[in-house]
C-alpha cells in the first residue's frame, strides 16, 4: 500500500505549525517539489504510515505527486503552534523513470472523505482480508467490515478457549501499564 494525502485547491493559511507556512493545497503547474515541500506535513499520522514504502499527493482524485519515504526515518514529528505535535513525511520526490513514480502517477483514489487514505501500490493482486476468510478486499482496507472483530474472535477461542481468559491473560501483562494510555 501508498499512503495517500488528498490535497485541497492552493488556498491561504494561517500554519497550525512551527514551519510557518503562508498556504497549501495544489495548482495546475505546480513543481513536483513544491508541492511536497508544502504537503508533507503536518497530518495525525499512525503506524502504519511508517511502514509504507510511497507516499503520494492526489488532487480531485488522481495521484500528481509520489515520493519514496525514507526507510530510516520515514515520519517526523512536527511541534504545534499550540503544544503538541503531529506528522509530516520524509522521501525524496520521484520522477518519470523512477519505479515507484511510474507505478503510482496518474492513479486514481477513492472518494472517501478522509483526507488520508491508502492506496494499492501493487495493482493486480489481489489483497485479501486479514481475518484469513480469503475474500477480496478493496480501497486499501485491511479487512471486510466486520471481520477484524471475527478475526480476533476466532484467534481468542483457539488460543485461550474463552474471551474471558483471553482477557485475564492480557490485563496480567499489562499490570504495570494504564489501560487507558493505550
Amino acid at each position: 500500500m501508498a499512503l495517500n494525502f488528498k490535497l485541497r485547491s492552493r488556498c491561504s493559511v494561517e500554519d497550525s505549525c512551527v514551519w510557518g507556512r503562508t498556504w497549501v493545497g495544489w495548482e495546475p503547474g505546480q513543481s513536483d517539489e513544491l508541492t511536497y515541500d508544502v504537503n508533507r506535513g503536518v497530518w495525525k499520522l499512525g503506524l502504519r504510515a511508517a511502514k509504507q514504502k510511497y507516499a503520494t499527493f492526489s488532487f480531485d482524485g488522481i495521484v500528481r505527486t509520489v515520493i519514496e519515504l525514507d526507510h530510516r526515518q520515514p515520519i517526523e514529528q512536527v511541534a504545534m503552534v499550540d503544544g503538541g505535535t503531529k506528522q509530516a513525511v520524509v522521501g525524496r520526490v520521484l520522477k518519470p523513470g523512477d519505479a515507484g513514480y511510474e507505478l503510482l502517477i496518474g492513479r486514481p483514489v477513492d472518494a472517501w472523505r478522509n483526507p488520508v487514505t491508502y492506496i494499492d501500490d501493487n495493482p493486480g493482486a489481489p489483497v485479501l482480508c486479514e481475518c484469513g476468510c480469503g475474500t477480496e478486499v478493496t480501497g486499501g482496507r485491511e479487512f471486510v467490515p466486520g471481520h477484524d472483530q471475527r478475526g480476533i474472535h476466532d484467534r481468542i477461542r483457539i488460543g485461550w478457549g474463552s474471551t474471558v481468559e483471553f482477557i485475564r491473560w492480557f490485563d496480567g501483562l499489562n499490570d504495570h501499564r494504564n489501560l487507558d494510555e493505550i
